[in-house]
């Protein structure tokens, strides 16, 4: 199964940093680097989850408020937690770019989820990815589906991920045993395998998504927080279930579970 490191491995460095990428890179150069990605007031594209700043710099703004030099002074790990101490507070970490993220890695795997729902990230996001020759190597998602809807109006040869609509019509569907009418248009579902204490990955699901070639990328749980793949037994769920893929946290702990003649 194809490995994708979540917010760029958040649970070992802080979430959408440069040194979180590059803790995933020196772990595994192959495996895929999820990262969210926001829009900022001069119309930079850089990497963060949240409307506002404050749960993880610490400072109290909105994104779109703040112009990248003022966001570039924020702390991106200010806020992040390991063994009950902060170790990044005295050692800031820069919110980065997009532009960064591909001028350092170069050959990068990543999945870009646009969390802005801001239309005019679209065309900023297309040319970058085009003036680094990263077409092949990026797979598109994002909870707004008319984003989704946008980048395929433009780039309809790039590879998504299945948007939020397109994700609740395949359960719903599934549900009503109905799904044969219903064609997952998107390269690769990406789905929780419980949301709350609902069950919403089955093996009905599975099939429905093997039968048109998608990709099945799965984490564990969905709700206040998302909860990803992090020991043996919860990949032996998701390899029993058909998942081609899954995200974690853990990179490091991830890769720590295999002999080096293992996989992943």
């Amino acid at each position: 199964m194809e490995v994708i490191c979540y917010a760029c491995g958040r649970g070992e460095f802080p979430e959408n940093t440069l040194e979180a990428i590059q803790n995933c890179q020196s772990i595994n150069p192959e495996w895929r680097i999820e990262m969210d990605l926001q829009l900022t007031k001069d119309r930079q594209i850089i990497l963060f989850h949240d409307e506002h700043t404050d749960r993880t710099t610490g400072h109290q703004s909105l994104i779109a408020d703040l112009n990248l030099e003022e966001l570039q002074q924020l702390n991106a790990g200010y806020n992040f937690e390991k063994d009950g101490a902060f170790p990044f507070r005295e050692a800031k970490i820069q919110v980065p770019t997009l532009r960064q993220v591909f001028e350092t890695y170069p050959v990068i795997k990543v999945l870009l989820d646009v969390h802005t729902a801001d239309l005019a990230a679209v065309p900023l996001i297309i040319d970058l990815v085009e003036d680094y020759d990263m077409a092949n190597q990026v797979v598109i998602v994002s909870k707004y589906d008319d984003m989704v809807d946008a980048f395929k109006a433009s780039k309809p040869d790039w590879n998504y991920g299945a948007a939020t609509v397109e994700v609740k019509k395949l359960i719903y569907s599934s549900f009503l045993r109905l799904d044969a009418l219903f064609a997952l248009k998107s390269d690769i579902l990406m789905i929780s395998v419980k949301f709350g204490k609902m069950t919403v990955l089955t093996p009905r699901i599975i099939r429905h998504a093997k039968k048109g070639n998608k990709k099945i990328w799965a984490w564990m749980e969905e709700g206040e927080r998302v909860k990803t793949v992090e020991n043996k037994a919860e990949v032996s769920v998701l390899e029993e279930l058909g998942a081609t893929g899954f995200f974690t946290e853990y990179p490091k702990a991830i890769k720590g579970l295999w002999t080096s003649d293992e996989r992943p």
